[in-house]
């Protein structure tokens, strides 16, 4: 099924963010948020990560209730306008939760490929060194009455 760009994501703390004419993540029903797929190998490794992951029993949950549910790839218009692109289906953490605080995590030693830009900023962070980096948060304090 093929479907229409409906909106960006409010939540979103880094990465590609959508709108202006720029390729990002868009929400289109409520508890879902679409990922579109990069053009080359990355987006077939990150749909073969989320297959594996998700199929994969010997998971605890104690780790995969950090993950967002997958659901699937679907080709939707993109919200760059630069038309039909596929997306993974990955589950909205933040649905219905009101002022949602978020953090981004990016797991692992070094970038999917070691390009000199990528390298740089490997070395620039806690990449390297810790095996991950804090790539953007959102956090919000509530107000006692």
């Amino acid at each position: 099924m093929l479907q229409s760009f409906r909106g960006t994501i409010d939540d979103e703390v880094a990465g590609h963010q959508a709108g202006e004419g720029h390729l990002g993540p868009i929400t289109n029903d409520p508890g879902h948020f679409y990922k579109p797929l990069q053009g080359d190998e990355r987006g077939s490794n990150e749909v073969s990560f989320y297959t594996s992951f998700s199929s994969n029993m010997k998971v605890s949950e104690h780790i995969t209730r950090f993950f967002p549910k997958f659901d699937g790839t679907q080709l939707m218009e993109a919200s760059d306008g630069s038309g039909m692109k596929p997306h993974l289906i990955l589950q909205d953490l933040t649905f219905q939760r009101a002022n949602p605080s978020v953090m981004d995590i990016k797991m692992g030693s070094r970038t999917w490929a070691y390009i000199h830009k990528c390298l740089k900023k490997d070395r620039a962070t806690s990449s390297i060194s810790l095996g991950f980096r804090l790539s953007g948060m959102q956090v919000f304090k509530s107000v006692e009455m």
